[in-house]
């Protein structure tokens, strides 16, 4: 009985996987390859909001948490899929320079933050900043995490099908589990379990072009970001479209993100490629753990958002390690907040 079904292969069911793994449960990890969000993400993890030059939810600790994370892995699999970059951000007003500024006399701020320096004050009429940052090879670390299961012999590459499941006995093709784990992104809805819960879907495209820019270690963000994955390769995105499902590429969202990156330079780039992906969001942008209201054992795990790469590791670990030590997130990630009166 002590089995786990984990039902969603991406970066919330593989930090899952592992955390589960390391306290010595057998789990079972299943996936269907259909929803490519995971994969498609940059995979940029930053502290910061920019909007408004705040911390993102729970930034200390989780940051560190995460770096942790990936980089274990990288030892113990002997591959590289996390990459330490600075993160510059261009001010977009005075007043958001001004407020850059005033966080440095703030240690949650601080610890993140670089001084400024001449090359930011370049960057015309307002400056820019920088803050410490890495991204995560999202398409990799799928890929190998899927692999390293499969060769366990712990990877279900099927989809879930509700009619052979029973939730009461948490049954599913004859075998039983200790605990069902639901972590299918955008697709909750399929699940007549979680339906209620109000996930949902925002699209978003990305563009991978060759831009002629020798900053290699330096992901740039104003309307859009442009993260540097190889020599004079850059990802830049990414678009939002709430409420839609839509998986084929637009013209739309490429002119898009081109003419927002005028924002950051006026160089030439050549468009090497463009990718969709719908993002599991929530409507205060809080995941969505916790268990079914009438079936024990059978949990939801989803709703990270454009955030999954520095908050999925983190969550898992703590929702593994037992509701004692997941009580402060838990009140604010309940998949039932929004039907409290």
């Amino acid at each position: 009985m002590n089995r786990v079904l984990i039902v969603g292969g991406g970066v919330a069911g593989i930090s899952l996987a592992h955390a589960f793994t390391r306290k010595g449960v057998d789990i079972r990890l299943m996936d269907d390859g259909k929803n490519a969000c995971s994969s498609v993400a940059a995979g940029i993890v930053n502290p910061f909001s920019f909007r408004r030059t705040l911390l993102t939810w729970n930034a200390c600790p989780y940051y560190q948490e995460a770096y942790d994370f990936y980089t274990e892995m990288e030892r113990r699999l002997q591959i590289q899929i996390c990459f330490p970059i600075e993160i510059r951000r261009i001010f977009s007003s005075q007043e958001e320079a001004s407020v850059w500024n005033q966080r440095f006399s703030d240690p949650s701020f601080n610890s993140f933050m670089i001084p400024i320096d001449d090359k930011d004050e370049q960057y015309l009429p307002f400056g820019s900043g920088k803050i410490k940052g890495f991204w995560v090879d999202a398409a990799f670390f799928v890929k190998i995490n899927q692999g390293y299961f499969d060769q366990q012999g712990k990877l279900i590459p099927e989809s879930f099908c509700s009619d052979l499941f029973f939730p009461e006995e948490r049954r599913y093709r004859g075998e039983t589990y200790s605990k069902v784990i639901f972590a299918l992104g955008y697709r909750n809805k399929e699940l007549p379990w979680f339906r209620e819960v109000p996930v949902q879907s925002t699209q978003g495209e990305v563009l991978t072009v060759a831009w002629d820019n020798f900053d290699e270690n330096t992901s740039i963000h104003r309307k859009v970001y442009a993260l540097p994955v190889k020599k004079g390769v850059f990802k830049i995105g990414a678009t939002y479209r709430w409420n839609t499902e839509e998986l084929a590429t637009s013209e739309v969202a490429r002119k898009e993100l081109l003419s927002k990156f005028r924002q950051i330079s006026n160089d030439a780039v050549d468009v090497m490629n463009q990718e969709v992906g719908i993002r599991p969001t929530s409507p205060d942008r809080r995941p969505f753990i916790g268990e079914h209201q009438s079936y024990k054992g059978i949990y939801l795990f989803n709703g990270l958002g454009t955030k999954g790469y520095l908050t999925a590791p983190p969550l898992a670990q703590r929702f593994v390690e037992g509701l004692d030590k997941f009580q402060q997130e838990s009140l604010s990630v309940n998949p039932y907040r929004f039907n409290r009166s």
